[in-house]
């Protein structure tokens, strides 16, 4: 059984990914997404591609191994921060009946701070995502959100798809995770130029708040 450490990296937020890409000049895609649960939670946030990125894409850790049979290797991950491949920024948001429980940027200008992020993504016609593993985790956080469809509602890890969206609160005193619910849908759509500039610069005034990370088998 492994557990997933505490993360120790940088509390880059909001502010600073969307400062980023405002400068860059890159010509970034962005896509909002959201998952919606039947006891009021909602996920959501947004994304940007760098402009090198393919249509098709499966952003992960560098050196993560076995996440499509579910025999994961966490022993080797590559720490963070390391560079993204594909994504250039990347935020979730946590609400519970509307109110704001958790928020972080865990893809900062090109760099990744979370080393479990995934996101096997493509925007072949509409935009779909297959299998996403993102959190609110950040530097020094007691507690933060995580969703994932790598994980079943025990909390054991599993092959990407072969369980629902399941949220989890994940406890980094004890390593625990407690469920929450599986998303009753998932949905990502593309922001068009110029509102894809109008969002990430909506995002900047927002502040970054989340959490550790999970138990795995």
């Amino acid at each position: 059984m492994n557990l997933r450490s505490t993360l120790c990296t940088s509390a880059f937020i909001v502010p600073v990914a969307a400062a980023a890409l405002l400068t860059s000049g890159a010509s970034a895609a962005v896509f909002q997404y959201s998952l919606s649960f039947a006891n009021g939670f909602l996920v959501e946030g947004e994304f940007a591609t760098k402009a090198s990125a393919p249509a098709s894409f499966i952003e992960k850790n560098p050196t993560l191994t076995g996440e499509t049979t579910g025999s994961w290797d966490f022993t080797t991950l590559t720490p963070a921060p390391y560079a993204s491949t594909y994504l250039e920024s990347q935020t979730m948001r946590v609400l519970q009946s509307g109110a704001l429980m958790g928020e972080a940027s865990n893809v900062v200008a090109g760099v990744c701070l979370d080393k479990f992020l995934y996101l096997n993504f493509s925007h072949v016609g509409a935009p779909a995502i297959a299998a996403l593993d993102f959190s609110t985790v950040y530097e020094g956080a007691s507690s933060y959100y995580f969703v994932s469809n790598g994980s079943d509602p025990s909390g054991t890890t599993v092959a990407f798809g072969s369980t629902g969206y399941n949220l989890f609160l994940f406890d980094v005193a004890t390593s625990q995770g407690m469920f929450i619910a599986t998303a009753t849908s998932l949905n990502v759509t593309a922001v068009p130029a110029p509102g894809a500039l109008a969002l990430l610069a909506a995002a900047g005034a927002s502040l970054g708040v989340g959490g550790g990370r999970r138990r795995r088998s």
